[in-house]
């Protein structure tokens, strides 16, 4: 009974977690019954929505590899990273692997970025401006970082959430990733954000019957109790 209580104890615990964190974007949530995306147009450039059942990638150290939903990205010091912080991974001209996306060293000494934005194909680009030393003329020159990484599970596969925001691979399975819009991927939906992929009241629903669950429990165990007391004063 004991286990039974604790089992349902973590089950609060874990819808709990649900609700905290429902309008966080990139929320990874326990309950998939209650799955119910939203996207709210943005006029970040920076600001994507990867499609259903895919995964940006980001590093974790030591090659491992963190997958999240939140496409909040930034464009600092010419490389793009996530709302936490750490390198978003995509393919470059030339790579087989992801590796983070970062701009031109040069450019970056330089201050010659300007205009940072991801496209429906995942691409990474900028402006890059320069003088014409004769003339004295102004030039922008489109530039191609190169493609945001995406990752799928195999079907019935559930990732292990590492934060709210984060999952990794289950032990012994492998995520098959590629670039945005092209090897089986979808593009991306752009100057968007996703705002966490519950709905608010079946997450709700799952929190009341997580409750009454462990009161079930609670009153079924206090009625063993019960029983236990009457039958030691007939042994008396």
């Amino acid at each position: 009974m004991i286990a039974h209580i604790a089992d349902a104890l973590a089950r609060i615990e874990a819808r709990a977690e649900d609700v905290r964190h429902i309008f966080e974007g990139g929320f990874e949530p326990g309950e998939t019954r209650a799955l119910d995306r939203s996207v709210v147009p943005l006029l970040d450039p920076l600001s994507v929505v990867a499609p259903d059942g895919t995964y940006f990638t980001s590093a974790i150290g030591e090659g491992r590899l963190a997958f999240t939903r939140d496409g909040a990205f930034t464009f600092a010091d010419g490389a793009l990273r996530g709302r936490d912080g750490a390198l978003i991974l995509g393919f470059r001209d030339g790579t087989k692997k992801p590796v983070p996306l970062r701009a031109d060293p040069l450019d970056v000494a330089l201050g010659r970025i300007s205009g940072a934005h991801i496209e429906p194909d995942g691409s990474l680009a900028y402006e890059r401006s320069s003088v014409d030393p004769r003339s004295g003329e102004r030039r922008l020159e489109r530039v191609v970082v190169g493609r945001i990484a995406l990752a799928r599970f195999p079907a019935g596969t559930q990732p292990l959430r590492r934060d709210p925001t984060h999952v990794v691979a289950p032990p012994g399975v492998e995520a098959t990733i590629g670039p945005a819009g092209g090897n089986g991927f979808g593009p991306l939906t752009i100057f968007a954000r996703e705002l966490g992929r519950l709905n608010p009241l079946a997450a709700l629903d799952r929190l009341e019957e997580a409750y009454l669950a462990f009161d079930a429990l609670r009153a079924t165990r206090m009625a063993d109790g019960g029983l236990e007391r009457t039958a030691l004063d007939l042994v008396k």
